[in-house]
């Protein structure tokens, strides 16, 4: 399957840095996966997804160095404050979902379809006559994904998108990116939450000091999960069961 997004051994450099925030970095991104960006605080990931989509250094500036082929149509992004990444100008979730393709001239048949399979695929549809002001922290970031996703993007990157999020709605959203992915939309998910997102990630990078130090099945590459370390210290060979069922499956054989 052809890649949307291909990195060769990249590096960026932010203006006025005196050292790059990536280095060395070579990546691809296919069609409907959902990928895992993770490493401890300062190791690139939120670098790494502006650089895939084609932000860095277009919007924040900064030097990029070596290859990077962008084949996506298009790509969105999605930050962990759900308040800071509204229109203003939508009064209903309806039509802040429907803003994006709207606003690029779409007939208003496509712009209500798009805006509809984006609400169902983040479980607000029943959410569409509310103002987004008057909403919960986690009703608000998935309108904010579903508006990224009405885009009907090849990639949606999310930065640590449940940062601000209690736990149910935590899991809500992370439990609605495998459905997006499934729809031929790939998804870049940049978190430390490891719990959540190892069970739902097709793939995982890990990143350290902006190099790229493993990369593979979550299962194989990451450890960091509260039941991957209970199946180690049962004896558990890898892949590593990265969820509860999975656990209980690898036990009951």
């Amino acid at each position: 399957m052809s890649a949307l997004i291909t990195l060769d051994r990249v590096s960026f450099v932010y203006p006025g840095a005196d050292r790059p925030a990536l280095e060395e970095v070579s990546l691809r991104v296919a069609p409907a996966e959902v990928l895992l960006v993770t490493g401890e605080t300062g190791a690139g990931t939120s670098t790494l997804l502006l650089v895939a989509t084609g932000f860095a250094p277009r919007v924040v500036g900064g030097r990029l160095l070596g290859a990077r082929d962008i084949a996506a149509r298009r790509c969105t992004v999605v930050f962990s404050r759900p308040w800071t990444q509204l229109s203003g100008l939508c009064s209903t979730v309806r039509d802040e979902v429907a803003f994006g393709p709207a606003s690029r001239g779409l007939p208003r048949e496509t712009v209500r379809a798009a805006a509809a399979r984006a609400m169902d695929a983040l479980g607000v549809a029943h959410l569409a006559g509310r103002d987004p002001a008057r909403l919960s922290g986690g009703e608000l970031q998935r309108v904010v994904v579903a508006a990224a996703l009405a885009l009907e993007p090849d990639a949606i990157a999310l930065d640590d998108p449940a940062a601000e999020l209690d736990p149910a709605a935590a899991d809500a959203l992370y439990a609605a990116l495998p459905g997006i992915a499934a729809s031929g939309t790939a998804v870049l998910l940049a978190t430390p939450d490891l719990d959540r997102a190892a069970p739902v990630a097709s793939r995982a990078v890990v990143l350290e000091r902006g190099r790229v130090v493993a990369e593979g099945a979550p299962g194989r590459v990451l450890d960091g999960t509260t039941v991957a370390v209970i199946a180690r210290a049962a004896g558990c060979p890898p892949p590593l069961p990265l969820d509860v069922p999975a656990l209980a499956r690898r036990v009951a054989r």
